[in-house]
């Protein structure tokens, strides 16, 4: 019997709608039934574009990450501020977002990987190519930076784009506890001050 015919449309929706689900309700309190019902997709089409649970969520974790990371590029790649203001003005933007939320949601990946660490590998690798782009776009933005002028040169560019991305990803978890950005903005403050280089 031949396989049903898949519709870009009908995944896109499944990805769309993943998002969500486990923004809100993390990996364990996603249920594939009520994301089908969401997007009124009969339960025995799922399998038609994802051979599992765990083979969805790796889908939905890449196409979170394209998303942020389209946003990323374009404000890099759409601005003529100095490497060192893109940096800053990210992390603002990012902290104003979560304050107008309430702090309540924080970063998809981080949150599937404090919840399921490395025991779902295929999750696990779709987390790991995420880092690994995150940290080289950070590296590069560090580089140019330093090139300018701007940032410490006595540090590597991949260990300040490590140490950025980790104190981001930890400041989400203290975030939502606390309800409030003030303690995380002082810590980005701090960090920028401490890496940058005093004109």
């Amino acid at each position: 019997m031949a396989r049903p015919r898949r519709s870009e449309h009908t995944q896109k929706a499944l990805l769309e709608e993943g998002i969500k689900q486990l923004s809100e309700h993390g990996y364990h309190g996603t249920g594939i039934k009520q994301v089908l019902d969401a997007v009124r997709v009969p339960k025995g089409s799922f399998y038609n574009y994802f051979e599992s649970k765990e083979a969805y969520v790796a889908a939905i974790i890449r196409e979170y990450n394209q998303q942020v990371l389209g946003q990323f590029d374009a404000f890099v790649e759409g601005t003529d501020f100095p490497a060192s203001q893109k940096l800053k003005l990210l992390y603002a933007y990012m902290l104003n977002k979560h304050d107008n939320s309430g702090c309540q949601q924080g970063c998809l990946v981080g949150s599937i990987a404090a919840e399921i660490g490395g025991s779902l590998s295929l999750c696990q690798q779709a987390m790991i190519e995420g880092v690994q782009l995150w940290q080289r776009r950070l590296s590069a933005l560090v580089v140019q930076a330093q090139v300018e002028g701007d940032m410490r040169k006595d540090i590597p560019a991949d260990t300040i784009a490590e140490l950025i991305w980790s104190l981001w990803e930890g400041s989400l978890l203290r975030m939502k506890l606390e309800g409030c950005v003030d303690r995380t903005r002082s810590l980005v403050d701090v960090t920028f001050n401490t890496l940058l280089v005093k004109q």
